[in-house]
């Protein structure tokens, strides 16, 4: 029995199992933990008071991800951003740490702007400590289809 030849419809039955395993694993891990996706910023940088951002703008089309990177600027102690949501599906805009991904302390994610919508936020950059950060779309699973981008605060932008 020990040198019985494995037959080809046994060994195929095991590597499909094995497959299986592999791929119900591997979802497993990407739902549990989820990866970020690499934040390229878009390629520009936005700083001064007033910013605007459509949803496009904000990250996120079927062609390319991740935002301009935005910039607060430490001598500015607010920043008004003007959201307009282009798309047709809700979206928010949340600051979350980089290191982390947790969500920056003292700052509230906008309630979800409809299509169409347009909607005014402030941030109190004088609560925000300098350094790197992401902004993002809180709804589930935008920040993992791209929309995350670069939002740094220091002095000089």
């Amino acid at each position: 029995m020990a040198n019985k030849p494995l037959r080809s419809d046994t060994a195929a039955g095991i590597l499909a199992g094995g497959v299986g395993l592999f791929l119900i694993v591997a979802i497993w891990v990407n739902l549990v933990f989820p990866a970020l996706p690499i934040v390229s910023g878009g390629g520009s940088v936005l700083s001064g008071n007033n910013l605007r951002l459509s949803e496009h703008e904000w990250g996120f089309n079927q062609f390319a991800k991740g935002g301009p990177e935005i910039c607060g600027n430490t001598t500015i102690d607010q920043m008004n951003i003007t959201l307009t949501n282009t798309g047709i599906n809700l979206h928010g805009f949340q600051i979350v740490r980089a290191d982390t991904g947790a969500f920056v302390a003292g700052l509230n994610k906008t309630d979800l702007v409809r299509r169409g919508e347009i909607r005014h936020i402030i941030i109190d950059l004088d609560k925000i400590p300098p350094g790197s950060y992401y902004y993002i779309c809180p709804v589930s699973g935008h920040r993992q289809k791209g929309m995350v981008a670069p939002f740094v605060v220091q002095s000089g932008c």
